[in-house]
């Protein structure tokens, strides 16, 4: 059995990215040949994460195909692939983010007229796989949902403890100072950056103490930059960064307003990390939550149900406690073991279909 696993354009710090790498790597230890082709990016990948990706041409992945390959698309860019992996639906973020997304909602059309009928579709959420029945007329049955596993050695309690002093002394805090945070790999339209702003100017006015910090891009946009907690110092910003443990160390709540995301696995590490987290049905990472999250979890990203509940929380530090010690605990589930394991039983099946 031999395993392609195609995205167009690679790249090291995206989350899709790093499924990738997790991918080629777990299936590489478990001795099934992987190939790690793309159209973009293959050197800089290599040299960030030490895994060897090839500029391939669609008829090179083609010719591969010829010779027995079980093709993995990452990018909906083959519908006569065997697995096709659904990391973003335009045609469902389009509804709830600003912006035109009907270029892209019409590739995703395109591409799902044209899908092959044996092949399985791998939907990141349950949000994302009702959004295909939806939208696309995708059956529910050939639509299987693996969530995405995070990396479990870099993103525990224990790293949390080990960094959380020195981070928070890089932000000169004192320890006993309420810290809120919003980490992203990019894209803060997408992800609610207004809102948490505009949460953050709500929690400020209950919590003076509160300070927040807000992790992704090179810089703020300029109306978060003008925004007077921000001048004031009272929320900081650091750059996007391809090891974000240390702020998710330092931070005492996670809160992550995102418009729509289909999985979102900052939330996943924030929870492996021993964080509390807030957020809404709206986020497909929100599905991995315990129980003991309901009372706590929103339906949508409403600004002020969203600071109330936080300054809830900061004002109860036994709830705190107890909604990260579950988190933490039921995380694990979704660690990158998991993610490699159900993508080796999806290739397996396919293998056996193809035989």
């Amino acid at each position: 059995m031999n395993v392609v696993l195609y995205r167009p354009s690679l790249e090291a710090r995206s989350g899709t990215g790093q499924l990738l790498a997790m991918q080629w790597r777990g299936l590489t230890s478990a001795g099934v040949p992987t190939q790690l082709p793309c159209a973009r990016g293959a050197v800089k990948f290599w040299l960030r994460t030490g895994v060897r990706a090839r500029r391939r041409s669609a008829a090179d992945i083609e010719r591969l195909r010829a010779h027995g390959a079980i093709l993995v698309d990452h990018g909906l860019t083959f519908p006569s692939a065997e697995l096709v992996f659904v990391h973003n639906l335009a045609a469902e973020a389009g509804r709830h983010v600003p912006g035109d997304t009907a270029e892209a909602a019409q590739h995703e059309r395109d591409f799902f007229r044209a899908l092959d009928p044996g092949a399985t579709v791998v939907a990141n959420s349950k949000l994302v796989a009702e959004a295909l029945h939806e939208h696309y007329g995708l059956a529910r049955a050939r639509v299987t949902v693996l969530y995405p596993g995070f990396d479990s050695r870099r993103y525990s309690p224990e790293r949390a403890a080990q960094l959380r002093a020195a981070a928070r002394r890089s932000l000169a805090l004192d320890d006993g100072v309420p810290l809120i945070g919003f980490v992203t790999s990019g894209h803060f339209a997408k992800r609610g950056l207004d809102l948490f702003v505009e949460c953050a100017a709500r929690i400020a006015a209950a919590r003076p103490d509160a300070r927040f910090l807000v992790v992704g891009s090179k810089r703020l946009p300029d109306e978060a930059r003008a925004h007077a907690l921000v001048r004031s110092g009272v929320m900081r910003h650091r750059p996007k960064s391809s090891r974000p443990e240390p702020w998710f160390a330092a931070l005492d709540l996670f809160l992550y307003p995102a418009l729509f995301e289909e999985f979102g696995l900052v939330l996943s590490e924030a929870q492996a990390m021993g964080v509390p987290v807030l957020t809404s049905r709206r986020v497909g990472a929100s599905e991995c939550l315990p129980e003991i999250y309901a009372p706590w979890l929103l339906d949508a990203p409403e600004p002020g149900a969203m600071a109330s509940r936080a300054v809830a929380l900061l004002a109860d530090a036994s709830v705190r406690a107890r909604l990260a010690r579950a988190a933490a605990e039921t995380v694990v589930t979704f660690d990158e073991r998991a993610y490699v394991e159900g993508t080796r039983r999806l290739v397996a099946a396919q293998n056996r279909r193809l035989k």
